[in-house]
């Protein structure tokens, strides 16, 4: 037992893309820099919650987790983690922190997004959502969509269509990420009985949809270019294109050829995609 257990509990490496959802739609609503208060509820509140949840998962997933080819290494399942509830002392504080602090520091509409975003990943996608159905990951991306949704309002209440618009874009683009993952690991999310859509229906129909899935990311991702005004417009439009073509070309690769390389290659270049749209928002705020 050690303290890289017990972050690895936390899933650290998807806890930086909601964050950057989080800080870019907080900058692209302030046109600008928010003040520190604000980032600093913004970033630790959000950090603490999406942690806990995380931590909550992997206590809730530690049995499947032990019977899958990719997760039987984690802590819990490899019994590096004991007792096990542990990990749920964990969850329930780090979430408990991040509620408090986004309750100190946002107001209640931002504490209300990140509170949600951690109950839609718990009791709604891990417990009701993933073990019933192929829109598993569809429906459960709308937590990710909260973090989004935090950021903006923790700035203001004004031109909210586009706060919804930038929690739409990790709303739609969510499933094409895990839908390429789930073709790379269709066997063992079958063994365990979970209805991913790559195990239900294959990896030909499985890469068809991650396609059009994509297809409807592209215009939300470039709708509220109409937000930015001047230089700031062009940047964020041809940054966004290029990256949105880019990332079409690995799906259709993927799609002409539905083997797991393809596969990695999608799901690896679907994850810096959603933090370089958020980058360049901010910089065409900026830039505003």
């Amino acid at each position: 037992m050690s303290f890289s257990d017990y972050l690895a509990l936390t899933k650290p490496k998807i806890t930086p893309l909601l964050l950057m959802a989080a800080l870019g739609s907080a900058v692209v609503a302030a046109r600008g820099i928010p003040p520190l208060v604000t980032l600093l509820g913004v970033l630790l509140g959000g950090a603490f919650a999406s942690s806990g949840a995380l931590a909550l998962n992997s206590y809730l997933e530690m049995g499947m987790d032990a019977k899958m080819k990719r997760t039987m290494g984690r802590p819990l399942p490899a019994g590096k983690i004991v007792p096990a509830r542990h990990a749920l002392f964990l969850g329930f504080g780090l979430l408990f922190a991040g509620v408090a602090v986004a309750f100190l520091t946002l107001n209640y509409v931002a504490t209300f997004f990140i509170g949600l975003g951690a109950f839609v990943y718990v009791p709604v996608y891990t417990l009701f959502l993933k073990p019933r159905t192929t829109w598993n990951i569809v429906l459960g991306g709308f937590a990710g969509s909260c973090a989004a949704l935090a950021g903006w309002y923790a700035v203001t209440f004004q031109s909210a269509l586009v706060g919804w618009l930038l929690g739409a874009l990790v709303f739609v683009w969510t499933p094409s990420h895990f839908w390429s993952l789930a073709v790379i690991t269709e066997e063992d999310y079958s063994a365990v009985n979970i209805p991913m859509l790559p195990s239900v229906v294959g990896p030909v129909a499985a890469s068809r949809y991650i396609v059009i899935n994509t297809l409807m990311l592209i215009p939300v991702s470039l709708l509220f270019a109409y937000y930015f005004l001047g230089l700031g417009f062009f940047v964020y439009l041809g940054v966004a294109l290029l990256f949105d073509l880019l990332l079409l070309a690995t799906n259709i690769k993927l799609f002409r050829s539905p083997t797991k390389d393809n596969a990695w290659l999608a799901f690896k270049f679907s994850s810096p995609y959603l933090a370089v749209i958020f980058v360049v928002a901010m910089v065409a705020a900026v830039l505003h």
